[in-house]
């Protein structure tokens, strides 16, 4: 279905269901079609999955794309449906738009789970703003459909490659008039996203956000990279900041974790939602809230 932004037409699927609603955010330059092999596991709850601006098969206007206007995408699409609060599930970046929904709009969240995202500063201890920019900037890719899709399915993600993975990952690519295979968002929407997230920090929003927050931070088996430490140390100051948090650990996950353990990542949505699973959520069209069952 098509569903309103701000200013911007944003295409999102939608699974009927009871209880409590499920939003659930893709990470950078990825589409809601991300979540294909998480939602089988979610069956019976009413989940949206949302193509964030510029993503996928939403439109792509040349600006904003700041963290303030994403939120209020999100918001502006949840009101079209009627739904007044919900559990907000983000992968990598979506995970940091969602923790910024609950710290701006604390009233329409009942949780948050953070995917591999969200966990920390982009710019850290030891880099300048200029290399976390290039750590964080993307390659231009142009390659031929079959070219790209046997480099992906090499990837990290080759252990568990299938057809349903493949349709689930290859659509935040796009074929040209060329024939070349690129990503669908443009690299200047890209980067303008970057600098959105070098510029705020998501720890200045943790002591704020009062509803349940998972944050999941993946990695090899022995966390010893840079990056691994990275992601303990913001795992350790989460637990600091928030004041209900809900930490794990997934040694051996790669970062595309709903791709890899599917129903690892559904099985925690649940468990969220059963934490909360209780209250008014979805709003009818009279503006009167129903009950959760």
């Amino acid at each position: 279905m098509d569903l309103p932004g701000q200013g911007v037409r944003l295409r999102a699927t939608r699974w009927p269901g009871a209880g409590t609603p499920i939003l659930l955010l893709h990470g950078l330059a990825s589409t809601r079609r991300f979540w294909n092999l998480v939602v089988p596991g979610l069956v019976g709850l009413p989940v949206i999955a949302l193509d964030q601006r510029g993503h996928g098969d939403s439109e792509r206007p040349d600006g904003p794309y700041d963290g303030a206007t994403v939120v209020a995408d999100a918001l502006t699409a949840l009101d079209a449906l009627g739904v007044s609060r919900a559990v907000v599930v983000g992968h990598s970046w979506g995970a940091s738009t969602a923790l910024r929904i609950a710290h701006e709009a604390p009233e329409r969240v009942l949780a948050v789970v953070a995917v591999d995202g969200g966990l920390g500063r982009a710019v850290d201890a030891g880099d300048t703003r200029a290399q976390a920019r290039e750590r964080l900037t993307p390659h231009r890719t142009a390659l031929p459909p079959e070219e790209l899709r046997a480099l992906v399915a090499a990837g990290p993600l080759a252990p568990w490659w299938s057809d349903e993975l493949a349709d689930a990952l290859l659509p935040l690519f796009g074929v040209g008039p060329d024939g070349l295979a690129r990503p669908r968002l443009p690299f200047e929407a890209h980067m303008q996203i970057v600098d959105d997230l070098l510029d705020n920090d998501p720890e200045t929003w943790l002591p704020h956000i009062t509803c349940p927050t998972w944050l999941v931070a993946c990695g090899p088996l022995a966390g010893t990279d840079d990056w691994s430490r990275r992601k303990q140390a913001g795992l350790e100051r989460a637990a600091r900041l928030l004041p209900a948090p809900r930490l794990l650990q997934w040694a051996g996950a790669v970062h595309d974790v709903p791709l890899q353990w599917p129903a690892l990542v559904a099985g925690l949505v649940r468990a969220a939602a059963a934490e909360v699973g209780t209250g008014p959520a979805v709003r009818s069209a009279s503006g009167r809230e129903g009950a959760r069952t």
